[in-house]
């Protein structure tokens, strides 16, 4: 086929050696702007509308015919040009049919000269409507075939090459804009099944916590005298429920939760509704550090029979700091259980006494 072209300048006479000076400008400015309206592209066939709008005049194009490789078959995208039964007729093109098939087929461009005096099967769809010279990219991701983008005109036998060279270094910012485009519609979707798995999972955990709740309470009311340890075994099941609540919403983003939102389960618990959690400002908290947080809380005013507490949290930096106070002090804290030290291990925490107070900080994970 003598009139296709393949990877090489097209020979035809120009007016000159190099492009006017003003031309390489006008072309340099086009291909700025299509950038930038690419980049910001939310959508694959209106972007390639908007590039067709912009480039139209500048190379007196006619048609364009953007392909989306689907399946092993090349489906019309978007296109301009075209009446509905033109487009009908070219809605769907194998690998190596026509033109833009030959180009996906052999990841190879392909520019069509002098068509109407060709008679050339693989043009007789772009001759058929009335095209004279068409330039047809493949879009490609390395190896992986994306699709096809074609430009043609009616009123001139080729494309300079210049204009060669525009159309095909704007095919290359459509293939990444359309790579682009693709990778965050899977983000999306994975994003979205992570979120319904989520879901699903944090359903089950707080079945089962209740489940659990309910077990030990039951046997608690079956219990005579009631063994202190059961109580605490069921006070804090209850709180790591309830300090589960706010995990079900908590920023996908940051993966953090509200401290004090943590933090009012294990004191209402504790105080029997006697206490309160105060901070200037939300205070947010990575969610593997959260329910430690809160049973090292709750382990603190339990210790301290917590009536009347006040717990003020605050963020300095990338650490985590608790004022915990209550409203009568005992002549001596008893020492910290072994569940209290583990928790205070786990989250690489300091603690000290000062003053009627018990100061905790603790540096917050992945912060900054």
């Amino acid at each position: 086929m003598s009139e296709v072209e393949r990877e090489r300048p097209p020979t035809y006479p120009v007016d000159g050696a190099a492009a006017p000076p003003d031309l390489s400008r006008r072309y340099l400015a086009l291909a700025a702007e299509a950038a930038d309206r690419l980049l910001a592209a939310t959508d694959p066939a209106r972007m390639v509308d908007e590039l067709f709008t912009l480039i139209r005049a500048e190379l007196r194009l006619d048609v364009f015919f953007n392909y989306r490789h689907d399946d092993g078959l090349l489906r019309l995208e978007a296109y301009a040009g075209l009446t509905a039964q033109q487009a009908q007729d070219g809605a769907e093109l194998r690998l190596g049919e026509a033109v833009c098939g030959c180009a996906a087929l052999e990841r190879r461009r392909i520019h069509a000269e002098a068509v109407q005096r060709s008679d050339s099967p693989q043009l007789s769809f772009v001759r058929s409507i009335g095209l004279d010279c068409y330039a047809c990219t493949p879009l490609l991701d390395g190896e992986r075939l994306l699709g096809t983008l074609g430009f043609g005109r009616r009123d001139s036998p080729c494309f300079t090459a210049e204009e060669l060279q525009l159309l095909h270094t704007l095919c290359h910012y459509v293939a990444l804009a359309k790579l682009r485009l693709r990778h965050e519609e899977e983000l999306c979707r994975n994003i979205a099944e992570r979120d319904r798995l989520l879901a699903e999972l944090n359903h089950r955990v707080r079945n089962n916590l209740q489940m659990a709740v309910g077990v030990v309470r039951n046997e608690l009311r079956g219990a005579e005298p009631v063994p202190p340890a059961l109580t605490t075994v069921a006070e804090r099941l209850e709180l790591i429920a309830l300090a589960h609540r706010p995990l079900y919403q908590a920023d996908g983003a940051s993966l953090a939760v509200d401290a004090v939102e943590i933090l009012h389960g294990a004191v209402e618990l504790t105080t029997g509704g006697d206490g309160r959690v105060e901070a200037a400002e939300r205070v947010m908290i990575p969610i593997e550090q959260a329910v430690a947080f809160s049973l090292l809380v709750h382990a603190l005013l339990d210790r301290r029979n917590g009536a009347g507490a006040r717990v003020a949290v605050a963020r300095r930096a990338a650490t985590l700091e608790a004022r915990i106070t209550v409203a009568a002090e005992p002549a001596a804290a008893p020492p910290l259980d072994r569940l209290a030290s583990s928790l205070l291990r786990q989250l690489n925490a300091s603690l000290f006494e000062e003053a009627g107070a018990i100061h905790l900080r603790f540096p917050l994970a992945h912060a900054g």
